[in-house]
């Protein structure tokens, strides 16, 4: 019997991992700042800014969902700027974007925001971009993908 237990829990905690990734998280101003902290990054990473009624954010999500499919050298977090509701996940959960997912809590929107970046002035889509290696640029609009790879170091395809 403990084979089959231990095979149980085993597939509990597979199903939880998968679970807990495309759940949110709510976001206050210390997790904020630590999000956007460089020395927080070992690999590049994108923090992408994103709101549900964004149509630029979501053709920057998916850019950033193709090219996470299909080079695995960076990590993608997501973070709505609003806070949680029924049916956020849909787009991104539509575009398959992998990755960590916050969305806003129950403080001032402009202090999150100051506290993500604090020289955005809340134009969507908003990109910050990690290197990994201590740089840290941030960019709004639409983004190309050399662009991407320019801002993260990747400067080949994989």
């Amino acid at each position: 019997m403990k084979p089959l237990k231990l095979i149980v829990t085993t597939l509990a905690c597979c199903v939880a991992a998968t679970v807990g990734a495309t759940e949110f998280r709510t976001l206050d101003r210390a997790a904020a700042a630590q999000l956007v902290n460089p020395s927080s990054y070992t690999v590049p990473t994108i923090v992408a800014l994103w709101s549900s009624e964004c149509v630029h954010c979501k053709k920057n999500l998916k850019l950033f969902a193709e090219m996470a499919k299909a080079d695995r050298r960076f990590k993608l977090v997501t973070v709505a700027v609003e806070p949680h509701f029924a049916g956020l996940a849909e787009p991104l959960d539509h575009l398959a974007v992998p990755g960590q997912r916050f969305a806003y809590g129950p403080e001032s929107p402009e202090a999150l925001g100051y506290a993500l970046d604090p020289k955005w002035r809340g134009e969507l889509p908003r990109t910050i971009f990690f290197d990994g290696k201590g740089g840290k640029t941030a960019l709004s609009g639409v983004v190309a993908e050399a662009t991407v790879r320019s801002s993260l170091g990747l400067q080949s395809n994989p």
